[in-house]
């Protein structure tokens, strides 16, 4: 009989090493109180032995003291109150790895009388994985949530602190418990098989969820996919594609391949909705109701469609979750050859649907097909003003006002931050010179993405809404402005939209409003205002203010020179 093994997961600290630390961290927490009290004891009558200038001041700084002493026991009794919870936790999984060794070795050779089966343990593995990813999680969000007491004010005026050393963060220590935690329990299950690493994952949905919501940095995440064998790295693709598909620090085709399996396994879903769907179309039903039929019909004849394409190897997704509404498109392929790498945000209203028509990657895919050396990502990877919003002419209103509301920018710039340093941890990518693009209201999350850490050497764009408070233009980076009078524009004018914020009035863009049959100039101030002041305030406006917008973005002859001159603005970033 052929010999096979489970490794039970062991503990990364001891239990009763662990009770011991808190212990003297609370012994030494109580000691802090009658040490300072000894100290304000000493000076506390200063002020009548020393005579000097400086010695009212030195009283006040002294008096830091209690409060800093107050701070610093409260911080410390909560890092030992943690750490004696966590050594109380880790000691009972401590007795549930004892117990599941005993049974692994009989279990692994074959032996009768074991109390468990094969399946039996590694289940149990599973679960003691999690469960200890679990522990030490919520340690860390314990700590974590601890204020640190605030450095107590030096005597001396204009002193530095001295360096003590490199500082190990909680967020440091979080995203190495993740890794050793979540991702080196995954390359044990995928020894199984991609089969039975499916079923266990489908088993434990809370491991899944818990690396979903706090993910490993995507520098170690690349560092651990980095060390893995070719073989491991199969098996996890195919055994745990919806994780794989979207995990930062994994490159970007081995993602693409993961969520080309997450699309096949799709397909069968969409295809029994369009079957009950075309069952009951014309059934008796208000004309309203068939009317909603027949929508959801054809955006599931279009999905079928897109995943057809993305199976097919012809469309790759580098970030595919349907269900939360988060797309990510990647076209060209990373390689030697690759100069140029173009992060483009389509606008209000842009869903997951929106990419099954081709719409949203249009302009994308044009400059990526007009040059060889680009790969261009497609992103949207967050909620966008209106992508829940039906057709109702009140629903795409609140979508306009959504798009307006300062509260969008933070959580959109945040996750698009992170999702270019998942891209550019591949080195083919970040050699590459990057160029960011927004389109209305994409233009929010692109330099939102900028407060929060990102860095483009050219931000471009098209119809764009506004840049958040606090942003500013980056000395390093090159910006433009492209649009026709559109009813954005014309509602910023007037400041409806952006608060002054909109990039035409933003120092640091280069600004280019292109004319069209329809536009005209509306002067401010009355019917007299052009034979008073011919000079004064005016807005221009248009007749086809819908069809403007749309039109900055699209393939129709009009834009042609609007497009070339775009191109070739792009073209000059170099890497």
């Amino acid at each position: 009989m052929s010999e096979q093994r489970f490794d039970v997961p062991s503990l990364l600290e001891r239990s009763d090493e662990l009770e011991h630390a808190a212990h003297r961290l609370r012994d030494r927490t109580a000691a802090v109180a009658p040490a300072a009290d000894e100290i304000i004891a000493g000076w506390r009558d200063l002020g009548t032995t020393y005579d000097a200038p400086e010695a009212a001041e030195l009283t006040e700084r002294m008096c830091i003291l209690a409060t800093g002493e107050r701070q610093t026991s409260e911080a410390f009794a909560r890092v030992g109150a943690v750490l004696g919870e966590l050594a109380d936790a880790l000691a009972h999984l401590e007795r549930r790895r004892s117990a599941l060794v005993e049974e692994e070795v009989p279990t692994s050779l074959g032996a009768e009388g074991s109390a468990f089966g094969q399946a039996d343990v590694e289940s149990a593995t599973v679960r003691l994985q999690s469960d200890v990813a679990s522990v030490i999680d919520d340690a860390c969000r314990d700590l974590s949530g601890i204020a640190e007491p605030p450095p107590l004010p030096l005597a001396a005026t204009g002193a530095v602190s001295p360096r003590i050393g490199p500082r190990i963060t909680w967020q440091m220590r979080t995203e190495a418990v993740a890794v050793e935690t979540m991702l080196t329990p995954l390359v044990e299950t995928a020894r199984g098989g991609a089969g039975r690493m499916r079923q266990i994952l489908a088993d434990h949905p809370d491991w899944v969820e818990r690396l979903r919501r706090r993910p490993p940095a995507p520098g170690a995440v690349k560092a651990w996919w980095d060390a893995l064998p070719p073989e491991r790295r199969t098996a996890l693709i195919d055994g745990a594609p919806e994780v794989m598909g979207a995990l930062g620090g994994v490159p970007p085709l081995a993602r693409v391949a993961a969520n080309r399996i997450v699309a096949g396994d799709r397909l069968p879903t969409v295809e029994r909705e369009i079957a009950r769907l075309e069952s009951v179309l014309d059934e008796g039903a208000m004309a309203t109701l068939r009317a909603e039929r027949r929508s959801a019909l054809d955006r599931l004849l279009a999905e079928r469609d897109y995943l057809g394409h993305v199976v097919a190897g012809e469309v790759q997704l580098v970030l595919y979750q349907p269900e939360e509404n988060r797309i990510a498109e990647m076209i060209g392929t990373p390689g030697p050859g690759t100069r140029r790498v173009l992060t483009f945000v389509p606008g209000t209203f842009t869903s997951v649907d929106s990419f099954y028509g081709g719409g949203a990657q249009l302009m994308p895919a044009w400059l990526a097909d007009q040059d060889a050396g680009m790969v261009a990502f497609v992103w949207k990877g967050a909620d966008f003003p209106g992508d829940d919003e039906g057709p109702v002419l009140a629903e795409q209103l609140i979508g306009i006002v959504e798009a307006n509301a300062q509260s969008r920018s933070v959580p959109a710039g945040q996750a698009l931050a992170r999702f270019s340093a998942e891209m550019r941890c591949d080195p083919q990518i970040s050699r590459a010179g990057q160029i960011g693009a927004g389109y209305s209201w994409g233009l929010v999350a692109v330099t939102s993405s900028e407060l929060a850490g990102t860095h483009f050497d050219a931000v471009h764009s098209l119809a764009g809404a506004w840049v958040p408070q606090g942003w500013t233009a980056d000395a390093t980076t090159t910006y433009f402005h492209w649009s026709y009078t559109d009813f954005l524009s014309m509602a910023q004018d007037v400041g409806w939209v952006g608060n002054g914020r909109n990039p035409d009035v933003t120092p640091g863009f280069e600004t280019h409003i292109y004319d069209r049959p329809g536009d005209f100039t509306v002067p401010l101030g009355g019917e007299l205002a052009p034979f008073l002041d011919p000079h004064g305030p005016s807005v221009r406006m248009s007749l086809s203010p819908l069809e403007n917008h749309q039109l900055i973005v699209s393939d129709r002859p009009e834009n042609f020179r609007p497009r070339e001159d775009f191109r070739n603005s792009v073209m000059e970033v170099r890497d």
